[in-house]
């Protein structure tokens, strides 16, 4: 019995070094992860400040489609029938 204790104080010494690594590896991806994050949220742009953005978007595309609709108008006046 004394080979199967053995082998049983080795494989387990194998295991808890395999979940030292494992361990080790958890934490640098979860700091990583976590960098990533903050990374991210300092790149974002506020919600409102997007939306203010949209919204002058929109009144633009409103004008311009506004002076094309007058300048199609105005050209359709000008041309003889």
């Amino acid at each position: 019995m004394e080979l199967t204790t053995d082998r049983a104080l080795q494989a387990a010494q194998r295991l808890e070094l395999a979940l030292d690594k494992l361990a080790v590896a958890v934490e640098r991806k979860f700091a990583s992860m976590q960098a990533a994050a903050q990374a991210a949220a300092a790149d974002s742009v506020p919600r409102s400040e997007v939306v203010a953005l949209s919204t002058r978007l929109d009144q633009a595309l409103a004008q311009l489609r506004t002076a094309m609709l007058d300048e199609g108008a105005q050209a359709e006046e000008q041309e003889p029938c």
